[in-house]
């Protein structure tokens, strides 16, 4: 009994080589296979990853610029509406005396004519305190205040004038100084007659210059020079000072980024036109360069004529500043002044600003202009 018994709880046969063998195989075989699956997987998503961030980079890349580009335009308009507004006229108040203005305005006039220059004093309000702002960046206000801080009246040359045969029709020609900004030229563009841009010299401030006058038929250069008044010159402003090396190398330059153009007039230059020696060696050296000075006449004392006559060269010479007010009224007044001296004189020269008011005055105002040939400068 025993014996079965023990025969009974005997232990089993231990499993062969082989089978262990086997065994072992297709573990390790499942465990590579999972290793495998899970490279081939995480390949996979590698592969994925890559290509989307590679995308994503070139959405990005793309964006980037686009952005960029709309940032850089953006930027730009924003600077030519600063540079607008620079100019924009104030809106006129009621209180403003008209009647004061207008004598001011027409008894300057009359006292360089006829060779009286009185200091007269307008008598402004807080409004024209503002207005007179807007032409810091004309010769205006050089022209005004060389008036009022003269001690004498100053008697300078008589303008030499050309003539024409009896029974003429009076030319008048128009000159917007100060010319720098697309929305200037648009505006300019967009009077009915013939108008005579003079345009600044490019700077940082106004890069566009040249690129500008190519849209006119004619055009001129508005040279800036040194102000009695003036406290904001633009860049390579000449002074009274320069040489005639100094000044040599100013003329070249704008010559070659306006080769075309001929006709210079100054920007203020109260000081500079009043110095003999200083307009002798400009003068000079744009004889010798084909160039022809237009006088702004930015004060009462101008050597111009004098230097002009030596060198014999015929001068141009403003008659009439068209916006010494902004006031649209004003300003009618003075293109009305302006008719009548190129009808008493065969022809008259007109110096207004690219304000809004001046322009849109100039545009709806051709009903001033009957009998009169609106002419360029260079058709005088």
């Amino acid at each position: 009994m025993v014996k079965k018994i023990k025969e009974k709880h005997s232990p089993k046969e231990s499993p062969s080589f082989h089978e262990i063998r086997s065994a072992q195989l297709k573990k390790y075989s499942l465990i590579l296979m999972l290793i495998l699956t899970l490279s081939m997987i995480a390949f996979g998503v590698y592969l994925y990853m890559t290509t989307s961030y590679q995308q994503y980079q070139i959405v990005q890349k793309n964006q980037t610029s686009s952005s960029d580009e709309l940032m850089r335009k953006m930027k730009q308009m924003l600077d030519e509406e600063k540079a607008r507004q620079v100019t924009l006229p104030p809106t006129p108040t009621p209180e403003t005396n008209m009647s004061t203005v207008i004598e001011n305005n027409q008894s300057a006039d009359k006292a360089l004519e006829h060779n009286e220059t009185q200091a007269t004093t307008p008598a402004v309000s807080q409004a024209h305190e503002e207005e007179n702002k807007a032409h810091e960046l004309s010769e205006v206000s050089d022209y005004q205040r060389s008036i009022k801080e003269s001690g004498k009246p100053h008697k300078p040359h008589e303008v030499v004038r050309k003539k024409y045969p009896e029974g003429t029709t009076p030319k008048l020609a128009i000159i917007i100084d100060d010319v720098s900004f697309p929305w200037q030229t648009r505006m300019i563009k967009d009077i009915p007659y013939k108008v005579t841009p003079s345009f600044f010299p490019p700077t940082k401030g106004h890069p566009e210059t040249v690129r500008l006058s190519h849209e006119f038929e004619f055009a001129m250069i508005h040279l800036p020079m040194e102000s009695k008044n003036y406290s904001s010159p633009e860049p390579d402003t000449l002074n009274i000072v320069d040489s005639s090396e100094v000044i040599e190398r100013r003329i070249k330059r704008i010559k070659e980024w306006f080769p075309e153009l001929v006709y210079y007039n100054n920007h203020t230059g109260g000081s500079f036109t009043a110095d003999y020696n200083a307009m002798d060696r400009l003068v000079k050296i744009m004889k010798e360069h084909g160039l022809v000075f237009v006088d702004s006449r930015t004060v009462g004392n101008s050597k111009a004529p004098e230097i002009t006559k030596k060198y014999d060269m015929f001068l141009y010479s403003r008659d009439v500043f068209l916006d010494n007010s902004l006031d649209k009224n004003l300003i009618r007044i003075q293109l009305k002044e302006a008719v009548m001296k190129a009808k008493k004189h065969g022809y008259a020269i007109a110096i207004g600003h690219p304000h809004k008011n001046t322009l849109e005055v100039l545009r709806d105002s051709r009903d001033l202009l009957e009998g009169i040939d609106l002419v360029y400068l260079k058709d005088l």
